[in-house]
Parts: C-alpha cells; structure tokens; sequence
C-alpha cells in the first residue's frame, strides 16, 4: 500500500469519526437550547446569554461539519491515479483547504468561474499540490491585503492549466517582476518541472500560468 493510500484511508475514518462527534454535539447544544428556550426568565436570569452560546456553538458546528466534509472529500484522492474532474471544482477544493494559508498571510484567494466546466484528465493529487504550491509560495511575498484570483484555462494556451493573477491594494507594476527575481522563484520552477509541470510569467500581464503534467 502506498504511504498515501495509506494516510488517506485514516484520514477518511477519523474524519467519519469527527463527523459522528460534531453530530452528537449539534443534537446535545439543540436539545438543550430548547429546553432553556422553555424555561422562565425570572428563574433562569441568564437565559438570554446561554441561547446566544447555543448559537455559537450551533454554528461552529456547521463550519466544523463542512471541514470535516471537505477533508472527508480530500482523503480519497489517492486511490486513484488519473481522473477526469471538472477544475473549477478543484480549485474552489483548494482554495477552501487554504482557507489557513489566506488567513496567516492576510491574503484573499478567488476563483473565477468559467462559464463552462474545464475538464482536466490528470493525477488528482498531484494538481491539488501544485494548486496549493502556487499559493504557499506567493502568499507570503506580495503585499498584505492582496488579492490572489485563480481561472482554469483549459486548453487555451495548448495545455490545460490555470491562470493566478495578482491584485494589489496598490498599483504596484514592479510586483512580478520582484516575485521572479527572487532566490526561491527558481527552486519552485524546478519543483515543478520535477512533477512534469510548469509555471512561468504571462507577458504583459500581473500573472503566472501553470500548465498540469499530461
């Protein structure tokens, strides 16, 4: 079994397991919010702040529940090798598993929709790594409050791919140029290069492109 296949089908229990714990929480916080929403405010005089407790706790578990299902979804991809996904879908995939990612570096991720699904046939894993690959390594170096918007191209530039571009608070034209003149910009092309990939510079625009191995 491969090490991967192996984390996967753990990961996949465990958060079946998180999801039956948040399930039982849900239930417990409900039942208890209706029998306070029962009681008399003259003999409970705290009411009112446990009902908006109750409510916390409801919606912590809804988020809680969309992780858990999220990462659920994620702990499945290594059993297979090749698959045909739609790459919006992946990306919105990514971009909600780098929610941690957008929130320590106080950027913004989007995805900009394309009118039509964009099939893409290739290992499901290792699209997702190099989606979060290219966010992990920009994140960190363009300025806080930035904006990174990511576009499935399909085959419009020869290879499926997608395209990343940059929006800064703050006009800034020199910002690619920085990010590609960095020490660390030429071990990321290699990394890619190693999985068959490739990101470069689009001419004339504040934008990468990354094209999937085939």
């Amino acid at each position: 079994m491969k090490d991967t296949l192996f984390i996967g089908k753990i990961t996949a229990a465990m958060t079946h397991e998180m999801k039956n714990v948040l399930a039982i929480i849900r239930e417990s916080a409900g039942l208890a919010e209706d029998l306070l929403a029962m009681s008399d405010e003259s003999a409970f005089p705290y009411k009112d702040k446990f009902l908006k407790i109750m409510g916390k706790i409801e919606n912590q578990v809804i988020r809680g529940s969309e992780i858990m299902a999220q990462l659920n979804e994620f702990s499945h991809i290594p059993e297979v090798e090749r698959q045909s996904e739609d790459l919006n879908l992946v990306l919105n995939q990514v971009i909600f598993l780098s929610k941690k990612l957008s929130r320590l570096n106080a950027v913004d991720f989007f995805v900009e929709q394309t009118d039509t699904p964009i099939t893409l046939n290739s290992n499901p894993l290792t699209t997702r790594m190099l989606i979060y690959r290219t966010l992990e390594f920009l994140a960190p170096v363009i300025d806080k409050g930035s904006e990174i918007r990511l576009k499935a191209l399909g085959h419009t530039m020869g290879d499926d791919g997608f395209s990343v571009t940059i929006i800064a608070p703050v006009s800034n034209s020199f910002l690619l140029e920085k990010i590609l003149a960095g020490p660390e910009w030429n071990a990321l092309e290699n990394e890619f290069r190693n999985n068959g990939a490739s990101i470069g510079s689009s001419a004339g625009k504040n934008s990468l492109i990354v094209h999937f191995p085939q």
